[in-house]
């Protein structure tokens, strides 16, 4: 367990989503994967292509508290390798997120167990 300052922005909570993502400059097909935990700030998934910092990633999931699919985009914060050459964990910083996604997301991680 991290014992050092804390210096997330929000409070990040364990949640587990099927989210689509693809490079958003990119022609390539979107990849399924599934998030680790998530935040108003942003989320951690799995991914099997490491990505540069920096990258824009499109992102398509349904929260359980929102009747229509969000549609959302992020860039790359870091990564680390779980299995070489093959799985990522990947930190994303929401960059468009609206705020009414923002204020449920809140509420939603507020309810669960916090990481």
């Amino acid at each position: 367990m991290y014992n050092g300052v804390e210096r997330r922005r929000y409070q990040r909570a364990s949640a587990s989503f099927l989210v689509s993502y693809k490079n958003m400059y990119s022609d390539s097909d979107f990849n399924l994967s599934q998030t680790i935990n998530i935040s108003q700030g942003g989320l951690l998934l799995t991914t099997s292509e490491l990505f540069p910092k920096g990258t824009t990633l499109k992102m398509l999931t349904q929260f359980p508290f929102f009747s229509e699919r969000a549609n959302l985009s992020g860039r790359v914060v870091r990564q680390r390798e779980v299995a070489k050459g093959l799985i990522y964990e990947t930190g994303i910083e929401f960059t468009n997120l609206e705020q009414v996604v923002f204020e449920k997301l809140g509420e939603f991680v507020k309810k669960r167990p916090l990481v």
